[in-house]
């Protein structure tokens, strides 16, 4: 029972990454990459460009983030109209299989409807339910563009 394992906590997103990034005082982007919150970042930046999207598009959505307690995760969980979403964001531009296949187990969990993988590397690539793509697409896909 999948409602007996999810761990029921806040989780905290930082809405305005251009203040995160200002108050150490990261200079360049090379330095930025290497800052070790710097995924974390990403995530939220992304999470917030989706839902101001489906907003701006009209789309009714739910929004919410998905953790197990043996660890698995979802970074987004949708309802979009009548799907479910499952959404994992990360930094990388070379994704591999493993990334879809940990998106792929949990998103098994909920019943997610369709699969989408964020990642930096900018083209969409679309099999079936899943979906990979750079922000933009993603923000192009919930704005119901693609």
């Amino acid at each position: 029972n999948v409602r007996k394992r999810l761990i029921k906590r806040p989780k905290v997103y930082w809405r305005d990454s251009g203040l995160l990034h200002a108050l150490p005082g990261v200079e360049s982007f090379d330095e930025l990459l290497r800052q070790p919150w710097m995924g974390a970042s990403w995530e939220g930046h992304v999470i917030d460009q989706v839902l101001t999207a489906l907003a701006q598009a009209g789309r009714r959505f739910e929004a919410w983030h998905m953790r197990t307690a043996d660890g698995r995760e979802l970074d987004l969980v949708l309802r979009v109209g009548s799907e479910l979403w499952a959404v994992e964001v990360k930094l990388t531009t070379r994704p591999g299989p493993a990334h879809m296949a940990r998106l792929d187990e949990s998103a098994s969990l909920i019943g997610a409807d369709r699969r989408f993988l964020v990642t930096r590397r900018p083209e969409l690539t679309t099999s079936g339910s899943r979906t990979m793509c750079d922000r933009s697409g993603m923000v192009a896909l919930a704005a119901g563009e693609a």
